[in-house]
């Protein structure tokens, strides 16, 4: 998503408001990949006597991962709201600062930034999710060769209430 502020360089102080969309690549988290859609962006945008573009509002969009507890899809509303400035002519690739150059500022960094800090830390298919069904690790798999990862842990538990 761009903004020309061409006429907020010419009339500084004076506020522009904008709506748009904004696509994100999906994104890879703690080894889920979660996949953003296309995120609404509305806010306002000004130009000081520097040249420097102060861009607020409001992003909203849908995200999607594998549930913490089953691994079944999830989707969790992701909002938040931003305000940043712009630096003119800065340097475009260094992560800590928003530049622009011209008279385009573009967003996907800023929407992208803003997207991922507002995902929820765990994804649920659903509040009461009771995870994977509890398996006991003793009983004969039901098809072979099939494993049970907390076997090992169990046998540990087991040797150690002998003692």
């Amino acid at each position: 998503m761009k903004l020309d502020v061409s006429e907020a360089l010419a009339h500084p102080g004076q506020e522009y408001r904008f709506s748009g969309t904004q696509a994100i690549a999906d994104q890879e988290i703690t080894g889920d990949i979660v996949r953003i859609d296309d995120c609404a962006v509305e806010g306002e945008f000004m130009a000081d006597e520097e040249g420097q573009i102060a861009v607020r509002g409001r992003l909203r969009t849908v995200a999607h991962a594998p549930c913490a507890n089953c691994l079944q899809d999830a989707s969790a509303e992701v909002e938040n709201d931003f305000d940043e400035v712009f630096q003119r002519n800065g340097d475009m690739e260094d992560d800590e600062i928003f530049a622009y150059e011209g008279h385009e500022v573009l967003l996907d960094k800023l929407v992208m930034s803003y997207a991922v800090m507002a995902l929820p830390i765990r994804f649920l298919c659903r509040e009461d999710c009771p995870g994977f069904e509890y398996r006991d690790p003793d009983a004969i798999p039901a098809e072979p060769g099939t494993q049970y990862p907390f076997a090992g842990l169990r046998q540990l538990l087991d040797n150690n209430e002998e003692v």
